[in-house]
């Protein structure tokens, strides 16, 4: 497996992450921020910058995160995000031949990094399908993925509750950015239970690990995976008997030091080396 990271889970200047991913073996990586801002609504010269260094170092850039749709809770946001920011990331998207898109399930009332755990995404009101179809049907006629990505604070939160709104859209341009760290923030708990019904919508893999935390008790520890409460040997195995040949990228919500990036990096080798659902 061609393991990569989230770029500014190094640091935001991108020449400086690629020396320390580069350095550690990693070939691949996701744009998110930037010195300048969450890319692509930063400094065109930056993103330029990108390319041109991912291209001289030879390695790939796997995804675009730019946020969309993290923040929206009404139709005048969505409608703003849809004219504003979509067609700019769907430009920058098509220069570096993205196949998928990283996006999000629209904000839960009330809901923050703080409390989201405690905010229900049951029975989402009609218009986050409504928008989410929008989207899909916008993303399909591009010709591109958008890959939703499970998030506490978003109606979309766990797998359960993102791959039902993908279903009932029923288009193929929507699919999952699997995070199980998100899905264990969110539940407290390693829902692996409901992890293998969901692998076939599957696009993308961010890997974090997390302790243990009260429901409630805010943003929690954030470890290398195999340190904290996620069976990552039952997870890759899943992805592996599903066949799945995507990228699998390094989100650590850690320090960003090259010895913990190295340290995630032996993590995932191993636990991906000795994958098993027994």
């Amino acid at each position: 497996m061609n393991l990569g990271i989230v770029a500014d889970e190094i640091e935001r200047d991108f020449g400086r992450a690629l020396r320390v991913g580069t350095s550690l073996g990693l070939r691949r990586y996701e744009i998110r921020f930037l010195k300048s801002g969450r890319a692509p609504m930063c400094d065109p010269r930056e993103l330029l910058e990108v390319e041109h260094q991912a291209r001289e170092e030879g390695v790939e850039i796997t995804a675009l995160s730019p946020g969309l749709f993290k923040h929206v809770s009404d139709a005048a946001g969505f409608k703003q995000e849809m004219n504003e920011l979509y067609p700019r990331v769907i430009e920058w998207a098509k220069r570096w031949k993205l196949s998928g898109l990283i996006v999000f399930g629209f904000e839960k009332p009330g809901a923050t990094e703080e409390n989201g755990d405690l905010v229900s995404s049951r029975n989402p009101p009609a218009e986050v399908l409504e928008w989410i179809t929008q989207a899909g049907d916008r993303a399909r006629t591009d010709g591109i993925q958008l890959m939703i990505e499970p998030e506490p604070v978003c109606w979309a939160d766990t797998w359960t509750a993102t791959s039902a709104l993908i279903r009932r859209a029923g288009i193929p341009s929507l699919q999952i950015n699997d995070d199980p760290g998100n899905v264990a923030w969110m539940e407290r708990r390693d829902s692996v239970d409901e992890f293998k019904p969901i692998a076939s919508l599957i696009a993308n893999v961010h890997v974090k690990d997390l302790k243990w935390a009260a429901p409630g008790s805010g943003k929690p520890k954030f470890v290398p995976a195999g340190e904290g409460m996620i069976d990552y040997r039952y997870h890759f195995a899943v992805l592996q008997q599903a066949s799945y040949q995507g990228p699998i990228s390094l989100e650590p919500h850690m320090d960003g030091s090259v010895e913990t990036i190295r340290r995630c990096k032996r993590a995932f080798e191993d636990l991906w080396n000795s994958a098993t659902c027994g």
